[in-house]
């Protein structure tokens, strides 16, 4: 039962003044205890001294105080030798059995006083040393208490066998002697420094403990004050005396059982109270959250579970503890989430992922799935990672969010994208086309007279008919097409990724013939509708959003007062471009059976020396009927309808051939054929190529193979069996028209090149703008870096030769050293140049410097 500090110290003061009050009124005490009891009374009070003693060694020594451990190990072994020192005092005391030698006043007055400079000094070491936690892993107990029993043997060992080496310290006819008298004032002086160091050191008198040990330290110096002026050991002081040192034994041992045993476990007991009711108020918090909440381990096993985890995934919550959390989502992401949470844990077994994640999938008990929103966050219990998720179901939330973003973007009546998705979609397809350079068409609708039919029928019939032609029109068009609800009766189509206007055509004749056909409305009514079309393509007609849309709804008007029921181009020249479309592809069929073709041959000169190096085989095709036809025009025209594969062979073929003479009349350069990307997709490509070569008498070091970076890159696994076959066949690479396809610096590593041919795009801008230079710079560092040789395509100025000689190009081709010419031509120029010392050296030469030509039937 505690009690009242106020009550508490003024007993302690009556107590301190008892002796004073004693000393000052009485001349004469009374007997307390009479001459035959008094040693039965002194061994009393001696034996229930030891015994206290050693419990404030038994209690200090075993149960240390963590905040001052060394402090009171030193203490409750000094109390050791006080009890040992007590005890030899009790037993050398006249009266008692001889202690070894005989008993006497000077023997056990030696033990006495030894014991209280002992208890004195180390009461006062302990409030002075400072705080220092104790470590058990230290051998130093058994040391403190070697000390204490080697101090008690050294004493013992004067006090018996040596007494004499101590001054009197009692006479039978003076009583105590000033020796005596003055070793015990120097206690109390010892004592005094006690109270003084505890009342100004900061905090100390804060701790009960530390307040019992002041009270103590003001009994003994009671104690003390009697035994220096008692005159008989019969008399009060001397009684008194050591009733009040029993009292501060007591407060001593209070002290330190208060201070590591009792409020230790005091501390505990509250500690436990604290932790069960915050345990009950976070299951009770956990219970009422609004969210599912999880706590697992480090190893995802869950720990705990609240209600809404039971209405969440339908498992109740006590056959969740104990089991993972994969249990929790859907088997197909179970084993991800071991495998991300082993690397995770391997990382840093400290670390856990902490923050929301969004867009997650729960798997219920019956094997529904839904989806979910989890919050992670990171604990430390016992030292040891928990993570709490909080999970909340989204499934309302996205519905209504889906419903949403549905009615914002899409036309209530039809379903179909309203005005605002339909811009989004085609700001991504133009920028789609802009990057993969085609076609994309916009198309703008307009039902014919659907006014006569809103006002004929009523606007049920109207919207009916709407939702009818919005049906049609989704099931006339791709899945990557866009049909949206302009306004009214107008309806836009996005066609991305079209590659001829004539298949854009297509697409609008099917459209109208779709609509054509008579639509039943729900109330049985035969509705028949047509409608006129007007088309807007990019990039050729424009090439934003706004002038799009205008231009195609020009068209629309155009087709409308064409006669309605039609589609009408923006450029108003369909029907030509169609005819002659349709003209060249029959000329084409005709050319390639009757052999029309001819291949002309530009040289590649060297930049630094201007010799040439090989040439590039260009196809011509000079109509009877169309005049001479671009190589863009009839290449495309051969890749529409599949003429490029036999058109492309026949390249081969005729290349190889006028590669064979070449050689034969003492020319050795290297001849560049191109291939069509359709052709570079054929798997016999590599045995034609082979026969072809065969057949001619050549040879493949001669024979130098152009592939586009487009065609590369449209399957890069593709491109690099294929090159790789092409190289073990002992032909060389070059890749074509770089920089205008995907160019990445990856494919340059993993395709088995060894030239690289600069479009003549960038070769044109070379001194007009900045920015060319610099592509064309990085470009001839990229193959110096490789170990590729650069070719510079449609050089044609000097300055541009002169840039290309600054960067270390290698090869050039174009008009300023000479045009594409026939073979007979060919033969003529080429004997008139130094090209045959240096054709022949081809072989010879090294990667970047030998003698190598390119062709591209598109290259003018």
């Amino acid at each position: 039962m505690p009690v009242d500090r106020s009550n508490s110290r003024i007993i302690l003061g009556l107590l301190l003044l008892a002796p004073l009050i004693l000393w000052g009124l009485a001349d004469e005490l009374p007997v307390l205890v009479p001459n035959a009891h008094i040693v039965a009374f002194h061994t009393a009070v001696e034996m229930f001294a030891v015994v206290v003693a050693i419990l404030v060694f038994a209690v200090g020594y075993h149960v240390l105080d963590e905040k001052r451990a060394r402090s009171s190990l030193m203490l409750a072994c000094a109390f050791l030798a006080v009890a040992s020192l007590d005890f030899l005092h009790l037993m050398a005391y006249p009266g008692m059995p001889d202690l070894i030698t005989p008993n006497s006043s000077q023997k056990t007055l030696i033990f006495w006083l030894a014991a209280r400079l002992v208890a004195a000094g180390a009461i006062l070491l302990y409030v002075t040393l400072p705080m220092q936690e104790y470590r058990r892993g230290q051998a130093r107990r058994p040391l403190y208490v070697a000390v204490s029993l080697g101090l008690v043997a050294l004493v013992g060992w004067v006090g018996i066998w040596h007494e004499h080496w101590v001054p009197p310290l009692f006479e039978a006819e003076r009583g105590l002697t000033p020796f005596k008298i003055g070793v015990e004032a120097f206690v109390i002086v010892l004592h005094g420094i006690t109270l003084v160091v505890m009342a100004f050191r900061p905090g100390l008198l804060a701790s009960p403990s530390m307040r019992l040990l002041g009270g103590a330290v003001a009994l003994s110096i009671a104690s003390e004050f009697f035994f220096m002026i008692y005159r008989d050991l019969t008399d009060a002081y001397f009684v008194l005396g050591h009733i009040y040192k029993v009292m501060a034994y007591l407060l001593i041992y209070w002290g330190m059982f208060l201070e590591s045993v009792r409020s230790p476990m005091e501390r505990l007991h509250a500690a436990r109270r604290d932790i069960e009711t915050r345990e009950r108020r976070y299951q009770q918090l956990v219970d009422t959250a609004p969210d599912g909440v999880l706590v697992a381990d480090s190893d995802g096993t869950i720990l705990l579970a609240n209600r809404n985890i039971e209405h969440l995934f339908g498992y109740p919550a006590s056959t969740l503890l104990g089991r993972p959390v994969e249990q929790l989502i859907p088997g197909r992401y179970r084993s991800r989430l071991m495998a991300h949470r082993a690397t995770q844990h391997e990382a840093d077994a400290g670390a856990s992922p902490m923050g929301q994640l969004t867009n997650l999938t729960g798997h219920r008990r019956d094997g529904t799935e839904f989806p979910v929103d989890v919050s992670l966050n990171v604990f430390e219990d016992a030292g040891t990672s928990r993570i709490t998720a909080f999970v909340r179901d989204m499934t309302e939330y996205r519905r209504r969010e889906e419903q949403i973003e549905y009615q914002a973007t899409h036309d209530g009546l039809t379903g179909l994208p309203n005005r605002w998705l339909l811009r989004d979609r085609l700001a991504q397809a133009l920028s789609h086309a802009e990057r993969h350079h085609g076609l994309l068409a916009v198309m703008l609708l307009d039902l014919d007279n659907f006014k006569i039919v809103n006002d004929t029928f009523g606007h049920q019939e109207g919207d009916a008919l709407l939702q009818e032609v919005a049906r049609r029109l989704q099931g006339t068009l791709r899945r990557e097409d866009t049909v949206a609800r302009f306004g009214g009766d107008e309806f836009m189509v996005l066609l991305p990724d079209m590659h001829r206007v004539v298949d854009i055509a297509t697409v609008a004749m099917n459209i109208l013939r779709t609509l054509a056909q008579p639509i039943v409305t729900a109330t049985g009514r035969s509705i028949s509708t047509s409608a006129s079309l007007g088309i807007a393509i990019h990039p050729q007609d424009a090439q934003d959003e706004e002038t799009l849309i205008r231009y195609a709804d020009m068209a629309m008007y155009e087709a409308k007062q064409a006669g309605r029921n039609t589609y009408a181009f923006f450029s108003g020249e369909l029907d030509r471009r169609i005819h002659e479309e349709q003209r060249l592809q029959d000329r084409l069929k005709h050319a390639l059976e009757h052999s029309e073709f001819e291949l002309h041959y530009q040289p590649l000169v060297s930049v630094a020396g201007g010799e040439i190096r090989g040439v590039e085989a260009l196809l011509r095709w000079q109509d009877t009927e169309l005049g001479r036809v671009s190589p863009e025009r009839f290449v495309a025209a051969a890749e529409s309808n599949g003429l490029i594969i036999p058109l492309g062979d026949w390249v081969i073929r005729e290349a190889c051939r006028q590669a064979a003479e070449l050689a034969g009349a003492g020319t050795a350069l290297r001849m560049s054929v191109n291939l069509s990307a359709m052709q570079f997709r054929q798997q016999d490509l590599v045995d034609h190529l082979r026969e072809a070569i065969q057949d001619s008498g050549t040879v493949p070091e001669r024979l130098d193979i152009e592939v586009t970076e487009t065609a590369a890159m449209a399957d890069v696994a593709l491109a690099r069996r294929q090159l790789t076959r092409l190289k073990d066949l002992g032909v060389r690479i070059s890749l074509d028209d770089f920089g205008t396809g995907y160019s990445s610096l990856a494919y340059l590593k993993a395709l088995p090149i060894d030239r690289l041919k600069v479009d003549r795009s960038f070769i044109n801008d070379i001194g007009k703008d900045r920015e060319s230079d610099m592509i064309v710079r990085a470009i001839a560092q990229l193959c110096h870096g490789l170990n590729l040789e650069l070719v510079a395509e449609g050089v044609e100025t000097p300055a541009q030769l002169a840039f290309l000689r600054s960067i270390g190009c290698d090869l050039y081709q174009g008009w300023l050293h000479s045009r594409a010419m026939p073979a007979e031509v060919l033969a003529t120029f080429l004997g008139g140049t130094t090209p045959g010392r240096a054709g022949r050296e081809t072989a010879q030469s090294s990667p970047r410097s030998a003698n190598e030509t390119s062709s591209s039937p598109t290259t003018t």
